[in-house]
């Protein structure tokens, strides 16, 4: 079987978790003997091709020209949703310009002015014409036309599904396909308390990943506080703010290589995600399986990941947020958490779980 994916233009200079899962799951498929090519045009060559993956809903001023592509006489597509609706995000915690425009206009508004905004920085970045062509001016339109040009779903989680047939209208057929952590995190690590001390906080600094809230939550403490990552492109200001307001117990250590955040993991007492949402934040599952007690905000699809065995705050309430810190200081890991995602949550069975899909899609 040959695959042609068809990723985000940054993915490399810009690496997040979306990175990870790309990466991870072509290495496991191809292992199981599907050819994957992976290119970021946006109108690709198809023939010679029996699929296409493509990527992230909502990175629709890139998929809707491979969309009609497709639909011009393509193979069967598929697509890694990757998606999440930012409502309460654009409400509360988005800031600067874009937090005015999404609070002013709504969500979907906000999402439509953004596709313009995209389309407007490619003709400035002198991208070919072909490829900077005028797209669906509407999300909710763009959305529904490339959901509907894919044979099957893969969404990271039935929550994840759930959330596009219920925002957008749109039902397809779906298989579930699970994030994963990578073998450098195992085995699973059962050494708690051990010689850990204090929090850690892995992610780029940006608003949506929300340290600032972690940071207020945490001051006046005595909590070693340790955040792991650089600010995100768009989010200098906001870094800048967090080094700011961060008082003498939190330490700034920017970007980490894997073995070298395996040990940082593995020094932690607790690992806390306190974003707006997550689907469902690959950090989590590292952090469980190296033997953190895991903090979690209850946006995106975590609880269906970490179910009981993790603790919940509110990523809007600080007070909520430093409650479920302390508790999970003391508390410890819960439910065998790191060994659950040992056992569920590998690259093998996300491959497994793809070409399932791919399988599908090619019978539809």
């Amino acid at each position: 079987m040959r695959v042609l994916w068809l990723v985000r233009d940054n993915l490399t200079r810009e690496p997040g978790g979306d990175t990870t899962q790309i990466v991870r799951t072509a290495e496991a498929l191809r292992g199981l003997g599907v050819n994957v090519d992976m290119s970021s045009d946006r109108r690709p060559r198809l023939a010679g091709y029996d699929l296409v993956h493509l990527f992230q809903l909502d990175r629709l001023w890139e998929n809707e020209p491979r969309c009609r592509r497709i639909r011009s006489g393509g193979p069967p597509a598929v697509l890694s949703t990757i998606y999440w609706p930012a409502d309460q995000y654009d409400r509360g915690g988005r800031t600067g310009v874009q937090g005015l425009l999404a609070r002013a206009f709504g969500s979907e508004c906000y999402r439509s002015l953004r596709i313009a905004q995209r389309w407007a920085m490619d003709l400035r970045r002198a991208v070919p014409a072909r490829d900077a062509s005028r797209p669906t001016w509407s999300f909710r339109r763009s959305a529904r036309f490339c959901l509907e040009t894919m044979s099957v779903l893969l969404p990271n989680s039935r929550a994840e599904q759930d959330a596009v047939e219920r925002t957008l209208d749109v039902r397809r057929p779906a298989v579930v396909v699970p994030n994963a952590v990578g073998d450098e995190f195992l085995p699973p690590a059962d050494d708690w308390p051990g010689d850990r001390q204090g929090v850690l906080c892995v992610g780029r600094i940006e608003p949506r990943k929300n340290q600032l809230t972690l940071i207020r939550a945490l001051r006046g403490t005595d909590i070693l506080l340790t955040l792991v990552g650089q600010a995100g492109r768009y989010s200098a200001g906001y870094h800048r703010r967090c080094r700011a307001e961060a008082g003498p117990n939190v330490r700034f250590v920017g970007q980490a290589e894997p073995s070298e955040l395996r040990d940082r993991y593995r020094r932690s007492l607790v690992h806390v995600c306190p974003s707006w949402y997550e689907t469902p934040g690959l950090v989590n599952l590292e952090a469980a399986v190296s033997g953190c007690a895991v903090v979690a905000t209850e946006g995106g699809c975590t609880q269906e990941y970490l179910g009981e065995a993790a603790y919940y705050t509110g990523p809007d309430d600080p007070a909520s947020m430093r409650q479920a810190v302390e508790a999970a200081l003391v508390g410890g890991p819960r439910g065998q958490l790191g060994q659950k995602v040992a056992r569920e949550f590998t690259w093998a069975t996300a491959a497994a779980r793809t070409l399932d899909g791919y399988r599908l899609a090619l019978t539809q």
